[in-house]
């Protein structure tokens, strides 16, 4: 039965701004998307595939150095060399369009960018057909694979697919809504997906298998965990494919609670203690105070990070703890304090008001009082 190799890759975002990031290290983590790609189309080389597929948002937004697009073209030429031809599915965030960057760049004869409406390329070398669309505008607000049927010709092919959408049960949507039964009745063989930056593992619905590979480098701690690419066989009926991790560096959201600490140094111990010297070195964290702490002591989130900062590739501090109040015992005070326990003591006591709305309510009443302002969290 003949197989074909392949290389499924999607959502790089090259050149993305890494807004939330300091200056140096956005420029660093600009670079090291460029890294993770050149040594994705290594890995494509080395592990022979016959095709690599690019599912979409390649490019991140309306702005792109030269060097990138050069960058690209050269990678495009190390596959071209090897004679491994590649299918881009352009996405929302680089559509593919006369104002498109891949019109700036001749990216070569191996390079098929498929158009807006769901084109057909036969490979008689590889008994493969590979069909696909891209994004022409930023929004699609229908599927691309509505009405879609493979040609009565494809039945003793490969049938594979590039696209860059968001899969689920529902028709409305502004990203090409797929749905999961036009994923069954395609009759394809293996779908590449793109769009969604987690990978999915590799799923099957009647006939087609389907994944989305996620990005290869995480970009923000909304996309924390191994980041990576799909490789491996495909054939009629079957698949054998692997995730593979490609990511350099792993955001990480970590809660530490700080209950028992009572100054900015026992934090900073505990902070360094839960975390390991290799991966503060290595990853990128946003760091989570939690817990009950006196009220006499207050956190500092810009100080401790400061202070911190050198044990780490990048951490970001955020203050979530809360005051420790007895607020039985404070609510018989005579002060403003006391008076204001006394009116959320009876709220709680009539059951009146959604318990986390008065504790947030509480929260933000004794910061007001105790310091003349609020301390909101800071995330």
């Amino acid at each position: 039965m003949k197989k074909v190799k392949i290389l499924h890759c999607s959502d790089i975002h090259f050149d993305t701004p890494f807004k939330e990031l300091p200056k140096e290290i956005g420029t660093m983590r600009r670079a090291e998307l460029r890294e993770s790609f050149s040594k994705i189309i290594n890995r494509g080389i080395d592990e022979k595939v016959d095709l690599v597929l690019l599912a979409g948002d390649l490019f991140d937004n309306d702005t792109i150095e030269k060097s990138t697009l050069t960058f690209i073209k050269d990678q495009m030429d190390k596959l071209k060399k090897h004679n491994i031809r590649v299918f881009i599915s352009a996405g929302n965030h680089d559509p593919y369009n006369k104002k498109s960057f891949y019109n700036m760049v001749n990216l070569g004869e191996n390079v098929h960018i498929f158009k807006d409406e769901i084109e057909r390329v036969e490979i008689p070398e590889l008994n493969t057909v590979v069909y696909g669309a891209s994004f022409k505008e930023k929004y699609i607000k229908e599927s691309k694979l509505k009405d879609f049927t493979p040609k009565e010709e494809d039945k003793d092919l490969v049938k594979i697919m590039v696209l860059h959408g968001d899969l689920g049960n529902n028709e409305t949507g502004e990203y090409n809504p797929l749905l999961f039964k036009e994923i069954e009745e395609s009759k394809m063989d293996y779908i590449a997906l793109g769009h969604i930056h987690k990978f999915s593992g590799i799923k099957r619905i009647g006939n087609t298998y389907y994944a989305y590979s996620g990005c290869p480098e995480g970009r923000g701690f909304d996309e924390e965990g191994d980041k990576g690419i799909i490789l491996g066989e495909v054939s009629l009926g079957v698949v054998d494919l692997d995730f593979i991790k490609t990511n350099k560096r792993e955001y990480f959201l970590k809660e530490i609670d700080i209950s028992n600490c009572k100054t900015k140094e026992e934090v900073i111990d505990k902070i360094l203690n839960t975390i390991s010297k290799e991966s503060r070195e290595k990853n990128l964290f946003k760091i989570i105070l939690k817990g009950n702490i006196e009220e006499s002591f207050k956190i500092d989130s810009d100080l401790i990070e400061n202070l911190i900062r050198d044990k780490f590739f990048y951490c970001k501090i955020v203050n979530s703890t809360r005051m420790k109040i007895d607020i039985d015992e404070m609510s018989n005070e005579y002060s403003i304090k006391g008076i204001f326990c006394s009116l959320i003591k009876d709220a709680l006591e009539s059951n009146e008001e959604d318990e986390e709305i008065l504790d947030i309510a509480f929260r933000i009443g004794m910061e007001s009082i105790l310091d003349g302002e609020v301390n909101l969290n800071d995330n």
